[in-house]
């Protein structure tokens, strides 16, 4: 298992940066380990919707077929997903009012064949730095 949780502070209130981190079209240009969806990105998001995409971490890559777990503007979204090889995937964005601005918190888990010993800990540290420059290139298409 490989579980990875980083959080940035941001300089607007958790609203503003929602309408970035939420649009699903735009993950690719801030979600590091997102390389695209396969199949049209659903219009209304809402518990129980289904969609597609490949993810890579550290050179390997798998399609994972998510679904949304919890949606609830413009504090958070969960999504779970199974991939190829019995590899399971969850990803969770909570936004969070923080003086001024917001925090943003992204936590993903990888569990599955393969994920553990020195191959989870590589895979761990590499998303561990995908996520804070995620984080990042979020606050940078939001400012």
């Amino acid at each position: 298992m490989t579980k990875v949780s980083v959080s940035a502070s941001m300089p607007v209130k958790p609203a503003k940066a929602w309408a970035t981190a939420s649009d699903l079209s735009r993950f690719g240009e801030w979600l590091a380990l997102h390389e695209g969806w396969r199949g049209d990105v659903p219009s209304e998001i809402k518990p129980g919707t289904v969609l597609t995409s490949v993810v890579s971490v550290k050179g390997l890559r798998n399609r994972i077929t998510w679904s949304v777990i919890s949606y609830d503007p413009p504090n958070g979204i969960t999504l779970s997903g199974e991939g190829k090889a019995g590899v399971k995937a969850s990803l969770e964005l909570k936004l969070r009012p923080d003086g001024e601005g917001a925090k943003g918190e992204l936590d993903v888990e990888f569990t599955g064949p393969g994920m553990f010993g020195p191959i989870s800990a590589a895979v761990g540290r590499t998303l561990k730095g995908d996520l804070d420059k995620s984080l990042e290139r979020l606050v940078e298409l939001i400012d």
